[in-house]
């Protein structure tokens, strides 16, 4: 995920930055400038050896499967999961993003915020898009956000190096523990077929895909009005039992 926001973060910059932005001006105390910004990034940093033994205690280890069982699942996954498919996933995802951004306008930022009025929101816009914009300050946008994207996409090549040989060894042991040899030979059968191989090469990329994103996103307006009743249930449950004496001292206060 940090490595995800990051790229997108740097594509954003590419879009967001003019030529003729100003250069920041330098601080009167260099030294301690740089000391700042390095206690800033120790603050920053956490500690990885204790994050990994709080990951380890809410995703504790697992046995390790049956044998035969996780064989016939890592040929399962090795159809589902092929070398490369975490970069096509996420370069797949940003360039599409970046590319439908471009073409938005300011008036549908200003949407976001509330401050364009119904009269704005249902008035034909033709004002320059966000490209248009980037492009009239910066000659060489284009190809600075040809070659940014040229970059990222490598770096995530080599993420998707290391994560998917992982991202397998998962998904194959999570199977051989979920289906039994029989299930497992129909799973890999199938997969064989041409429409299978098909199948197991997209399932995870449809994931990621503008169409079932738009149908999460979507959802999330009928979420929320689910969200005060469910409160109030967890409220009304939690409420049959004496509270704690700290949290009842402090309600007599």
């Amino acid at each position: 995920m940090r490595y995800l926001i990051a790229a997108t973060g740097a594509l954003v910059m590419a879009v967001s930055i003019p030529a003729t932005a100003t250069v920041p001006h330098k601080s009167a105390h260099p030294h301690a400038s740089a000391a700042a910004k390095a206690d800033k990034m120790k603050m920053a940093i956490p500690d990885m050896g204790a994050v990994f033994d709080l990951f380890d205690k809410l995703f504790p280890p697992q046995p390790d499967p049956d044998p035969a069982r996780f064989a016939m699942a890592q040929g399962a996954v090795g159809a589902m999961w092929p070398d490369g498919s975490y970069g096509k996933m996420m370069t797949g995802m940003l360039d599409g993003m970046v590319d439908r951004a471009m073409t938005m306008k300011a008036s549908d930022l200003e949407a976001l915020s509330g401050k364009a009025s119904a009269k704005d929101a249902d008035a034909d816009d033709d004002s320059p898009s966000l490209h248009d914009l980037a492009a009239s300050s910066d000659p060489h946008f284009d190809e600075r956000v040809a070659e940014i994207r040229t970059a990222v996409d490598e770096e995530i090549g080599k993420v998707s190096t290391v994560i998917d040989p992982r991202i397998r060894e998962g998904l194959a042991r999570t199977m051989a523990r979920r289906f039994d040899q029989a299930q497992l030979a129909d799973i890999n059968a199938f997969f064989a077929t041409p429409t299978g191989r098909a199948f197991a090469g997209q399932y995870m990329q449809m994931w990621m895909s503008p169409d079932t994103m738009r149908s999460i996103f979507k959802s999330v307006p009928e979420l929320m009005t689910l969200m005060p009743e469910m409160m109030a249930k967890v409220k009304a449950v939690s409420d049959k039992f004496p509270k704690p004496a700290k949290a009842a001292a402090k309600e007599k206060e």
